[in-house]
């Protein structure tokens, strides 16, 4: 009875010994059932991996025509979701299969190690496409910045490099605004080159007002829907039939609030669709990472168990008390905890007997008991037989029953 104590004790110390959280138990059936859903989750990544491919090539070709617009470092977030989507599509294709063959039994043990590193594969996706939404929301304010001093600089140099001048124009024309925050950013600059202020290219009077007045805009900011000739010089001057506040005819739209209405959009889009693969990406790491725990703890049961993070000792190797500590608990060399001791006695119904290494240290302090020489055993009694004062010696069979 004793031996059987220790056996429920040690037992039920093993059985407490949690393995990692949430524990959840995963019957044949369950895991097969997770692992065709993990499969399916993997096939439901790839349109949206496909929309985020799409919208990084669009973006980049979109601002690729900006280039000498932004001021700076350019945004790397296109080519990080180009690089970002092509990984996903190539990683849960090959998850898809890994999860949808690992509820084959035969094939199983062969696979699950695949099934470790897919596991792994996807929080690394998980992570970088939470990140990439992330960068899209914050690009917004960023690239609002960049666009705005680019302009700005491209501006500066409007006069005198003709490529500056078309990247200008064209943005004047095709976004329907002038200047960087509005039309009077044209104020502090020249849009017209000191060589080409004479009687060759210009008239008196033409010469006179551009040397003169700074309130000139180019060409390219003239409005479409004014009716009237285009008044692109000395706006803000009086002239017939014209009052600048109400007659207006360049566009008052800055060209950085333009482009940033159009890039908003499309990066506000990207980010919402972004945040939903994330999302989808987090709920399959999380069941791969339930089907693989449950698969590397099920030995001959049927059922095992499944977590997400592990927080105690499995088998006795790591968290908590180790298996050594349980089995010097067990020979006596370790005292349990209060509320173990109470719990085990609930559950036996009696009290715990005394650690063996204690019952064994009581035996050790009795008389040692020596061997015998059966021919001498008879010889040693006759001689003392009648005395009643002998004590026979320690190591004779006599002592021994006497005691």
């Amino acid at each position: 009875m004793t031996f059987q104590n220790y056996v429920r004790q040690f037992d039920f110390r093993k059985n407490n010994v949690k393995m990692g959280v949430p524990e959840i138990t995963l019957t044949e059936d369950k895991r097969c059932l997770l692992s065709k859903v993990s499969s399916g989750i993997c096939l439901a990544t790839i349109p949206f991996n496909f929309i985020m491919l799409a919208m990084g090539i669009y973006i980049e070709l979109a601002v690729q025509d900006k280039v000498g617009l932004i001021e700076g470092s350019r945004n790397a977030l296109p080519a990080f979701m180009v690089i970002l989507s092509f990984f996903g599509l190539i990683g849960n294709v090959l998850g898809a299969r890994v999860c949808w063959v690992i509820q084959n039994l035969k094939r199983r043990e062969a696979w699950k190690k695949y099934l470790t590193i897919f596991v792994y594969i996807s929080l690394v996706i998980f992570v970088c496409v939470f990140v990439s939404s992330m960068l899209c929301f914050a690009s917004i304010a960023s690239l609002r910045k960049l666009f705005g001093k680019g302009i700005l600089t491209s501006m500066k140099k409007y006069s005198t490099d003709m490529h500056k001048k078309h990247i200008i124009d064209v943005l004047q024309i095709q976004y329907k605004c002038c200047g960087s925050n509005g039309y009077t950013d044209w104020f502090n600059y020249k849009i017209v080159s000191k060589k080409y202020l004479n009687d060759d290219y210009m008239t008196k009077e033409e010469q006179e007002t551009f040397n003169k007045y700074d309130d000139n805009v180019p060409f390219s900011c003239c409005s479409l829907k004014v009716l009237r000739p285009c008044i692109n010089t000395r706006v803000h001057e009086t002239h017939f039939k014209y009052n600048y506040a109400n007659d207006l005819t360049v566009y008052r739209r800055g060209c950085g609030d333009a482009l940033m209405k159009s890039y908003k959009n499309i990066l506000n889009a990207s980010g919402a669709i972004i945040v939903i693969l994330a999302l989808i990406q987090l709920a399959l790491a999380t069941g791969t990472r339930l089907l693989q725990t449950g698969i590397e703890n099920l030995k001959e049961e049927e059922d095992s168990t499944a977590y997400l993070f592990p927080s105690g000792a499995k088998g006795g190797k790591s968290g908590g008390k180790g298996k050594d500590d349980e089995t010097q608990n067990l020979l006596g060399g370790g005292d349990l905890p209060d509320d173990d001791i109470e719990t085990q006695k609930t559950i036996l119904g009696e009290d715990l007997p005394p650690p063996p290494m204690t019952m064994l240290a009581s035996l050790q302090n009795l008389p040692p008991v020596g061997s015998i020489d059966d021919l001498s055993v008879d010889e040693s009694f006759d001689e003392v037989e009648d005395d009643e004062d002998y004590i026979p010696p320690r190591h004779s069979v006599r002592y021994v029953n006497e005691m």
